[in-house]
């Protein structure tokens, strides 16, 4: 079980790292010109990030999922 909490923590972890980076991305081009070139880049970067973060968020509770089972009687 140690090895499912671990790899719990370093998923939270990632999906954090990558939902802050998703915020600054985003109040960053809140704060430029709706004609700004780099509004392209940043919304682009949003996209992948967004979509990082999903399958993460499954894995995630996937290892809760499992966590819970292992702490069932007879497990």
């Amino acid at each position: 079980m140690p090895d499912l909490e671990q790899d719990l923590r370093a998923t939270e972890e990632d999906i954090a790292a990558d939902s802050m980076r998703l915020a600054a991305l985003e109040h960053e081009k809140a704060g430029l010109d709706g004609d700004d070139p780099r509004l392209t880049e940043l919304s682009a970067e949003g996209v992948r990030l967004a979509r990082q973060i999903l399958p993460k968020t499954v894995a995630e509770r996937d290892i809760v999922d499992e966590l819970a089972d292992s702490e069932l009687p007879g497990n």
